[in-house]
C-alpha cells in the first residue's frame, strides 16, 4: 500500500469518526416514538401523562441536537442557546428560537438567555405536568451562565480567564464554576424537578472519562463538590487573590450555609441519557480501518497528556510494531482519543493545538522510518485555535522548508503544515474530544 492509500485510509478514518458523533443522529438513534410511548434509550415515558412538551438546549450541537429532536416530536416552547461563531452553522431548527452567545468566556447575553430559560420554568404551573427535553453538548458550561445575585457578568468574564490560564483540567475548573452558578451542579434540574416536571437530558460528551457531573458543568446531574473544594483549588492554583471579591465572597459564604451547596442526589423526575462520546468515533475510526485490511487496536479514549509527550510514547510503540510485531503485527492502526493539551505562557500562545503539535512533533520522531503515517483532529472542527488537525509521515521533515522543531518549540504547527498542503480542515457541528491515528507497514 502507497504513502497516499495510507494517508487517504487515515483522513476516511477521521470522518468516519466525526461523523460518527454526529448529534442529528445521535439523538435519532436514541429517541424513538411510537404512538404515544416515547423511547429513550431503554426508557420508556407515555405521552398521555403530559400537558407540555419543552425543549432547551445548550452547547456548540444545540441547534442540531434540537433540529434531530423535532423531526420525532413537536415541542410546545422552549428555547437553544448555543456558540456565536462560524464554526456554527445556520439552525434549521422551527419550533423554537435559537440563540447565539459567547464561549469560552461568557458574556452579558450568556447571561439574558439562560434568564430566558429560567423565566420559562418559573412560569409553569405548580404541579405542573410539563416534559422538558434538555439537549446538552461541549461548550454548554460557558453558554449556560447564571451567577447568583451580586456577582456581575464582568467578574464571570474574569474568572473564566483566570481559569482559563491557571493550569487546572476541566474537572477542577468545573468544580468552582458549579459554586457560582444558579443552574449548575444539578441545579437546573432541581428547579424543574420542583415544578414537577419531568426532565430528559440527552447529553453529548466532550469531557474525557464521561462524568456527567462534569459535561456542561452537569446542570440537571447530582454533584457531591463544596464550597471548600472550590476554595480549595482556587487557593491550589494561585488565583484565590485574584479572583473578584464578589465571588470570593459568595464561596466564603457557601462554607458556613450547607443549602448552598449543589443537589447531592438526583430528583427522581430528572434522567440523564449518555448518547454519544469520544469511544463511538472511534469505534467508527477502526472500522474503516479493518475494512481497508489493518490490524486494529483503540488504545483510549481518555488520553490527557501532553501532545508532544504522548507522540513521543506512540511512535516508540510504532516502531516496537516495525521491529517485533508487537503489540500488534503490522499492517496495523493504532487509535486513541481523549483531550491531548499543550503547556505554553498564555501571553505568548500563537495559533496553537494539540492535534497539529501531537503530529509535528510524531512527524520528527518518525523521520527515519518508511510506512507510517500519523494524523490527528479535534473533531469540533477546530484544534485549540486553528484548523482541525494535520497528517504526516516520513517524508514530511524531508520536504519542510521550515525548520519542524523550531514550529512545534513556538506551539505554531498549524504554519508549517500549511506550507506542504498537510493541514486537516473540516466542518463539524460536534464535539467529542480528539481522533489521534497511527498507521504502520512492515519495515
Amino acid at each position: 500500500m502507497s504513502y497516499q492509500q495510507y494517508r487517504k485510509v487515515a483522513k476516511e478514518m477521521i470522518m468516519a469518526g466525526v461523523n460518527a458523533a454526529d448529534p442529528t443522529q445521535a439523538v435519532l438513534d436514541s429517541v424513538k416514538l411510537s404512538g404515544q410511548t416515547l423511547q429513550v434509550l431503554e426508557q420508556e415515558f407515555d405521552l398521555n401523562n403530559y400537558d407540555r412538551i419543552l425543549l432547551f438546549g445548550i452547547g456548540k450541537a444545540a441547534s442540531p441536537m434540537g433540529y434531530a429532536l423535532e423531526q420525532i416530536i413537536t415541542p410546545d416552547d422552549g428555547l437553544l442557546i448555543t456558540k456565536l461563531g462560524p464554526e456554527i452553522g445556520e439552525s434549521q431548527v422551527k419550533s423554537v428560537p435559537v440563540y447565539k452567545a459567547y464561549h469560552p468566556e461568557p458574556q452579558e447575553i450568556n447571561i439574558e438567555y439562560t434568564n430566558k430559560v429560567l423565566q420559562k420554568i418559573e412560569q409553569l404551573p405548580p404541579d405542573s405536568r410539563s416534559l422538558i427535553f434538555f439537549v446538552i453538548s461541549g461548550g454548554g458550561s460557558a453558554l449556560f451562565c447564571a451567577p447568583p445575585p451580586g456577582i456581575s457578568t464582568k467578574d464571570m468574564f474574569c474568572l473564566n480567564q483566570l481559569l482559563m490560564k491557571c493550569g487546572a483540567n476541566i474537572h477542577q475548573i468545573n468544580v468552582i464554576r458549579k459554586h457560582i452558578s444558579r443552574v449548575k451542579g444539578g441545579r437546573f434540574g432541581q428547579i424543574c424537578s420542583q415544578k414537577g416536571a419531568t426532565v430528559i437530558s440527552l447529553i453529548l460528551s466532550d469531557v474525557v472519562g464521561d462524568d456527567l457531573s462534569v459535561i456542561a458543568s452537569g446542570p440537571t446531574y447530582k454533584d457531591y463538590s463544596s464550597f471548600a473544594d472550590a476554595i480549595k483549588l482556587a487557593k491550589n492554583f494561585n488565583i484565590w487573590d485574584e479572583m473578584p471579591q464578589s465571588i470570593r465572597q459568595h464561596l466564603l459564604k457557601g462554607l458556613d450555609d450547607p443549602t448552598m451547596e449543589p443537589p447531592r442526589e438526583i430528583p427522581a423526575n430528572v434522567h440523564n441519557h449518555l448518547i454519544g462520546n469520544n469511544l463511538v468515533a472511534l469505534k467508527a475510526a477502526e472500522k474503516v480501518a479493518v475494512q481497508a485490511g489493518f490490524n486494529t487496536m483503540i488504545l483510549s479514549s481518555q488520553n490527557t497528556g501532553e501532545a508532544k509527550v504522548i507522540a513521543k510514547c506512540l511512535s516508540g510503540i510504532a516502531q516496537e510494531i516495525q521491529n517485533s510485531n508487537l503489540p500488534i503485527a503490522p499492517p496495523a492502526a493504532l487509535i486513541m482519543g481523549g483531550e491531548m493539551v499543550v503547556t505554553f505562557n498564555w501571553e505568548d500562545r500563537n495559533g496553537f493545538g494539540p492535534n497539529r503539535e501531537f503530529v509535528l512533533s510524531s512527524a520528527i520522531e518518525l523521520a527515519k522510518r518508511k510506512n507510517i503515517v500519523v494524523a490527528a483532529a479535534d473533531t469540533d472542527g477546530v484544534d485549540g485555535e486553528g484548523k482541525s488537525g494535520a497528517i504526516a509521515d516520513c517524508r514530511t521533515v524531508q520536504r519542510a522548508e521550515l525548520d519542524p522543531q523550531y514550529y512545534l518549540d513556538k506551539h505554531d504547527a498549524e504554519i508549517f503544515f500549511d506550507s506542504l498542503g498537510d493541514s486537516l480542515q473540516f466542518s463539524s457541528f460536534t464535539n467529542v474530544n480528539d481522533i489521534n491515528v497511527i498507521l504502520i507497514g512492515a519495515k
